[in-house]
């Protein structure tokens, strides 16, 4: 049990993959047809691997990644909460909500253990500076246009964040038990990420408003 919360919580922090950049390339284009955002998400994931690779992230700056992330992902899920109307779209938000809150006590509960203090870096300026971007757009949507910002914007990022543990971040991480954390998140990650998909493709129809 423990183990599976660290990874949780590990991955949960991982959205560090999103940089600015892929904030800026989604405030271009609000309304990317699906096929071509389906075409881009590794070519977004590439880009902030290479962005981050020319640094290699110690143990202290992938926990300040892990803190900064948690609390973006909980605001981005809180805005969707006030603003959508849509059942699976708000499923989805209550849910990054609920487990990105519950590891946050655990994230420092894990930097504790590991005797690290967190830092940060250029991987969670860059999150943080994208993340107030998206946010402002996210204010400034509604309906159908808000919805599919938000769930564009969540498939990318949590696509992001699997080739960034794997490119990046596993090969960074200098504690053993914090690499093997990163490993083991991987599936809990991707569960994340079918479900953005599925909430995105409207289980094959379109969402309901």
């Amino acid at each position: 049990m423990k183990k599976q919360l660290a990874a949780l919580t590990i991955t949960l922090g991982l959205f560090a993959a999103g940089t600015k950049l892929q904030a800026q390339d989604k405030m271009q284009d609000i309304k990317a047809p699906q096929d071509r955002m389906s075409d881009n998400e590794m070519s977004n994931g590439k880009m902030s691997n290479d962005k981050m690779s020319g640094h290699k992230l110690n143990d202290a700056q992938i926990v300040g990644i892990v803190l900064a992330a948690d609390q973006i992902d909980i605001d981005y899920g809180k805005v969707a909460l006030q603003k959508s109307k849509d059942a699976k779209v708000r499923e989805f938000a209550e849910r990054m909500v609920t487990d990105h809150s519950a590891v946050q006590k655990s994230v420092i509960e894990l930097a504790g253990k590991l005797g690290v203090k967190a830092e940060d870096s250029q991987t969670s300026t860059g999150l943080k500076s994208g993340a107030a971007d998206i946010t402002k757009k996210l204010k400034t949507l509604k309906g159908k246009e808000f919805d599919e910002f938000y769930i564009d914007n969540e498939v990318s990022y949590h696509k992001t964040v699997t080739d960034a543990v794997d490119a990046v971040l596993i090969p960074s991480a200098q504690n053993s038990e914090l690499k093997s954390a990163l490993q083991d998140a991987q599936p809990l990650f991707l569960t994340h990420l079918e479900h953005a998909r599925s909430v995105r493709s409207g289980r094959g129809g379109s969402m309901a408003h």
